[in-house]
């Protein structure tokens, strides 16, 4: 009897998909090419055979009390474990050190599966089961303070639980950087904190929002990138002849799908080339190939479907990005040769083909709406390049002899649409950004949804909208349409302020740049006037008349003279702000010494110290590079 539970704990400790994570098959069933592949050879089999001696010790210790076999799921020991007693939870260092409680984490991890996890599926599922807590804590700690970060983001009642748990996380990811040992969950983990950019991670929270949220996320979904690439995760881009294979790399594909998915998508919105240049997940693989999203029973959300269909879209944001978007010179000279027409046309035909198969896609409506905005944001960023080229080729044919202003010229240029040749373009991509704000002011509940959606389906509201109000700057819409678009972007920004839970959010931040860039400047207001006059004159490339005014009904005019790209969010905050706003920052990463924590959250230890070391790091990325119109 002892012997026959033995082979079946040993079974079952294989099949656990988490156990399975942590042994590199596609190493342990290849030759090593490098010390490195030999490290994580030795590495996975000493942990396959740490794992076979702790199920069979603990299939002995069961055999003598009990001739029942354990349910399963419950039988294996987590890794950190000795003699098969481990602490669990209470080994987790922000329970260790008092910071947090098991009940207060285990709310934490319910939030964030009812909340956000549909957005982004990589959590497994097992351990949303209040028993695995254990598991979850000893097992993958980078996952689960990531998840506790996020979800703790909102709890206003309750700020030094955020505060926490991003001092915590930070030092995991400074951990991760400095090349400490971890496993794919860690790469699981960077890559939720990209698409929530939790505020408690930064040092300085703006008052009005300036893209610092992508400047993270970039290098968080860089240094995911670079661990995955360590751990092997690329090698799972292809299909495993063996069926065993295949499950047992079913997370590592998963993840390192993922990270293609981030790394195409801060791209696009940054205007930077790609990180991942090695084997993506674009070898054939189908809603098949994700086991773990497979729906457990009828009913269930089909996130295999949608991860597909997620992958189509991106490989035709990464197709749209490497032909028209790939460079200054490239681009520049297509833009001025016109050979653009036939790409932007093939890629009109193949983003209508994707709504054809995937506009009818059943899911949960919360869900279904990403897929639509994301869309809609494909089909502006591909008809705006159209715009760009216009405006170069306007720039370009101004004769030497015509004495008028650059602005005056462009304006009568687009002043009749109708007849230049990328009419349609342009006409196309300004309804793009359109049907976005249209979808986030009329078709999201801000509270219910909006909140807990990841950070990109705000900014592309905030593109959205500053490229309306450049299109519109060249005189582009009818004083009918500008009205129109004017209302709706006024309603975007209630919507982002709805969304938010404090003026520290990125709804608010970002609601309050589009605001500053809209909205109708009171009259004599000096403050405004600062604002305005600023960005202008400290801008060396602007001519004589590239200088910002205000029109004959009170709005900030903007000159066309390409001041600052729609996709550059740090340059629209300098244009509608300045740059001398010192006393603006809030400091939510302070070193973390002597905590004071209020009555109802009091660790354990009173005047501990948290040991965290350049809590003040400042990620120097410039987001302005290769960027148009």
């Amino acid at each position: 009897m002892g012997d026959t539970q033995n082979e079946a704990l040993v079974v079952n400790v294989v099949e656990d998909d988490d156990s399975a994570s942590t042994a590199d098959s596609g190493i342990g069933n290849a030759i090593p090419r490098n010390p490195s592949d030999a490290w994580q050879l030795l590495k996975a089999v000493a942990s396959r055979e740490a794992d076979h001696l702790q199920a069979i010790a603990s299939g002995k210790s069961q055999d003598y009390s009990s001739t029942q076999l354990p349910p399963s799921g419950t039988i294996s020991e987590p890794r950190g474990s000795i003699n098969g007693i481990h602490a669990g939870i209470s080994s987790y260092r922000l329970v260790r050190e008092g910071y947090l409680t098991p009940d207060l984490i285990q709310i934490l991890v319910r939030r964030y599966a009812e909340h956000y996890h549909p957005y982004l599926p990589l959590v497994p599922r097992k351990y949303f089961d209040p028993a695995q807590l254990d598991l979850f804590a000893v097992n993958d700690k980078h996952l689960l303070t990531a998840v506790l970060t996020i979800a703790s983001k909102d709890q206003i009642d309750q700020p030094n639980v955020h505060i926490c748990c991003s001092r915590y996380m930070h030092d995991l990811i400074s951990g991760i950087a400095a090349g400490h040992d971890c496993e794919v969950e860690a790469v699981e983990a960077l890559l939720l904190l990209a698409e929530w950019e939790p505020q408690g991670l930064r040092n300085r929270i703006e008052a009005v929002g300036r893209g610092e949220e992508d400047r993270s996320a970039w290098m968080h979904v860089g240094i995911a990138l670079r661990t995955g690439y360590f751990l092997g995760l690329d090698r799972t881009a292809f299909r495993q002849e063996s069926a065993e294979e295949a499950k047992i790399d079913g997370r590592k594909r998963l993840a390192w799908a993922n990270c293609y998915v981030s790394d195409r998508l801060i791209s696009v919105r940054i205007g930077k080339a790609f990180w991942s240049r090695g084997p993506g997940p674009m070898t054939g693989l189908s809603s098949q190939d994700f086991p773990s999203l497979q729906p457990f029973s009828p009913g269930d959300e089909d996130y295999a479907k949608i991860m597909q269909a997620t992958l189509d879209l991106t490989q035709l944001y990464s197709n749209v990005h490497d032909v028209l978007y790939s460079g200054m010179r490239t681009s520049g000279q297509m833009m001025l040769m016109g050979d653009y027409v036939k790409y932007v046309d093939d890629f009109r035909m193949a983003i209508a083909r994707w709504n054809t198969t995937w506009g009818s896609l059943e899911c949960s409506p919360h869900i279904k709406i990403t897929l639509q905005m994301s869309y809609e944001y494909l089909c502006l960023y591909t008809n705006a390049f159209v715009f760009q080229a216009a405006i170069s080729q306007a720039i370009a044919n101004k004769p030497k002899s015509d004495a008028h202003p650059l602005r005056d010229h462009l304006r009568s240029v687009f002043s009749n649409v109708g007849a230049m040749p990328d009419a349609r373009f342009i006409w196309a991509s300004v309804a793009a950004a359109k049907a976005y704000l249209t979808l986030l002011s009329t078709h999201i509940d801000p509270s219910r949804c909006l909140r807990y959606m990841p950070l990109r389906y705000y900014l592309y509201s905030i593109y959205s909208a500053v490229f309306l109000y450049k299109a519109r700057s060249f005189g582009v819409m009818t004083d009918m349409e500008e009205r129109q678009v004017r209302q709706l972007v006024g309603q975007a920004m209630e919507v982002l302020r709805r969304a938010s839970v404090s003026a520290q959010d990125p709804g608010s931040r970002y609601a309050r740049l589009l605001e500053l860039l809209w909205l109708k400047t009171p009259k004599g207001s000096s403050h405004v006037q600062h604002h305005m006059q600023s960005p202008a004159a400290s801008d060396t490339q602007l001519s004589s008349t590239g200088s910002v005014r205000v029109d004959a009904q009170g709005y900030m005019q903007y000159s066309p003279a390409n001041d600052f790209s729609w996709l550059d969010l740090e340059a629209v905050g300098e244009y509608v702000s300045g740059d001398q706003m010192p006393g603006s920052g809030i400091s939510l990463l302070a070193p973390m010494v002597g905590y004071d924590a209020p009555p109802s959250f009091m660790p354990q230890a009173q005047g501990m110290q948290w040991q965290q070391q350049n809590s003040g790091m400042n990620w120097p990325i410039d987001g302005s590079g290769n960027l148009f119109f």
